[in-house]
């Protein structure tokens, strides 16, 4: 019994600090798409959801709930935002209007990093999670 206390706490203990801390009211995250008819721009922060569904529009803005925020942080830790920039995308159909181009901006603690553009539909395997996250938190804002 006092083996399996002690390796349960040795668990809790590695997953407890090998997590890196995000400082959550510096971080926003943007995905844009836009073709020759569409333009879409999403915006999250801790405190709200801003979504822009045609140029010159203005933004729709909703309250980012806390499981809504909790599941894109759980999307964006394994995602290296450093490297960002450097992500290759998968397909290349937004070269021939056959895609919307798409592509995402990380600020971080007053850094941004932007992803080169990407077919919407289709990001690089690195931030698909994140990028299925956003879209799916801003389907429910109308």
């Amino acid at each position: 019994m006092r083996v399996l206390i002690f390796l349960l706490s040795l668990v809790i203990f590695e997953k407890g600090c090998s997590e890196p801390k995000i400082n959550q009211d510096s971080l926003s995250i943007e995905y844009s798409t836009l073709s020759k008819g569409s333009y879409r721009l999403i915006t999250i922060n801790k405190k709200d959801i801003s979504v822009i569904n045609k140029r010159d529009a203005k933004p729709i803005i909703k309250a980012c709930g806390e499981k809504d925020w909790d599941n894109l942080i759980y999307a964006l830790k394994p995602v290296d935002i450093e490297n960002l920039p450097n992500l290759k995308a998968p397909t290349q159909k937004r070269l021939f209007d056959g895609a919307a181009i798409a592509s995402l901006v990380i600020t971080y603690n007053g850094n941004t990093y932007k992803s080169a553009s990407f077919d919407h539909g289709n990001p690089p395997k690195e931030i698909e999670s994140i990028v299925k996250e956003i879209l799916s938190i801003s389907e429910n804002i109308e």
